[in-house]
């Protein structure tokens, strides 16, 4: 059911949650920044990270996991203090204490969830069902808990879908997904991301994603329609090949064909993300001004794939390069075209809010990530 005492705590027009932040710039030089493309710079790197990775992980074995929300705000609090615009840098807020009462009561969730698994089918299949129509919920109030606790110079984010909004997404992605047999999944991320961005503001200014499901569709599809071109025209050279081979091993064109197809099939996943990471930032914009990203999508591929296999062949402790060096790529490709001035956000009114559904979230293992 609804929950119209939150849904209802922002009406049209709201005071201000504290007085205009002091100006960072002066008059005149914020009268020239407006109109100017402005890039984002992360300042971290990885020898840092490393330090905070590495103790983020000694910590909660010798805690038995008690330690794991401080090292969630550690990690946070790095990524978003190292991640600059426009002579300002963005924090995160968030209360360790709150993060582990709610992880803790997720933990007693899940752990009623495993025990039902063992002993009785039918509280299992009903505990699946709650669990599931609860998603939209837990997707929303997640969101709100990072929005509530992330900040911009003295801006603090907001997230105003409600659950309702949040239930008619969620079907609508279902039902999508379900009556056209998963060929238009595209657009039920195009409604998710939709759904994440136009309720979220920073201080009064409003994200607003203006792309269309056809854009979804087209940066899904189209590393597929390369992957099978390419292998359909790799599979016609073969055929040439072993025709004209005068008995020559075929196991060795074999051999060429399943390695490109491994390639190839290697490169979707990435591809796909690349291409929807450019899609939805070149569509964004905040109040008037322009998200733009220079974001290459074979390198951005190249960077994920790579990755993978650092992490594979290091054992996991190339982790923190890896983790830095995709975040970097993609902070460092993104620029704003600035119209609306930096110095005049004002905070919106909100709750202080609890974060068991994210730890929900994390327990179940939902990626909710923008």
């Amino acid at each position: 059911m609804q929950n119209s005492s939150m849904d209802t705590e922002l009406p049209p027009e709201l005071p201000p949650f504290q007085m205009q932040p002091p100006s960072l710039l002066g008059d005149t030089e914020n009268a020239e920044a407006l109109g100017r493309n402005y890039s984002f710079r992360f300042k971290g790197n990885a020898s840092e990270y490393f330090g905070i990775w590495i103790v983020n992980i000694l910590l909660t074995i010798i805690t038995i996991g008690f330690y794991a929300p401080w090292a969630k705000v550690r990690r946070l609090r790095y990524f978003y203090g190292n991640t600059w615009v426009f002579q300002r840098r963005f924090d995160f807020t968030g209360v360790p204490t709150k993060i582990l009462i709610g992880r803790i009561i997720a933990l007693v969730i899940y752990a009623a969830f495993s025990f039902a698994i063992k002993y009785s089918w039918e509280a299992f299949l009903a505990g699946f069902v709650l669990v599931f129509f609860a998603v939209p919920w837990l997707i929303r109030a997640t969101i709100r808990f990072r929005a509530r606790n992330s900040k911009f110079s003295n801006s603090r984010f907001y997230f105003s879908g409600t659950n309702k909004s949040a239930y008619w997404c969620f079907l609508k992605c279902i039902a999508v997904t379900i009556f056209t047999l998963g060929l238009f999944f595209p657009v039920a991320v195009w409604l998710y991301k939709r759904e994440c961005l136009n309720h979220l503001y920073v201080g009064q200014l409003k994200f607003s994603l203006n792309a269309s499901w056809g854009d979804y569709m087209r940066a899904m599809y189209m590393p597929l329609f390369v992957f099978l071109g390419g292998i359909a025209v790799l599979s016609i050279l073969m055929a040439i090949f072993l025709g004209s081979s005068d008995g020559l091993n075929s196991a060795y064109y074999i051999f060429l064909i399943a390695a490109a197809y491994f390639l190839g099939y290697m490169f979707i996943w990435p591809l796909t993300a690349a291409r929807i990471f450019m899609t939805s930032w070149n569509n964004t914009t905040l109040s008037r001004s322009q998200f733009q990203t220079n974001c290459n999508q074979w390198r951005y591929a190249w960077i994920v794939l790579s990755n993978w296999f650092a992490k594979i062949i290091s054992l996991g402790l190339l982790t923190p390069w890896a983790v830095v060096r995709l975040y970097k790529y993609q902070v460092e490709s993104m620029r704003l075209m600035l119209v609306d001035d930096p110095d005049q956000l004002q905070n919106q009114l909100q709750q202080d809010h609890n974060a068991i559904a994210e730890e929900l979230s994390d327990i179940f293992d939902l990626d909710i990530s923008l």
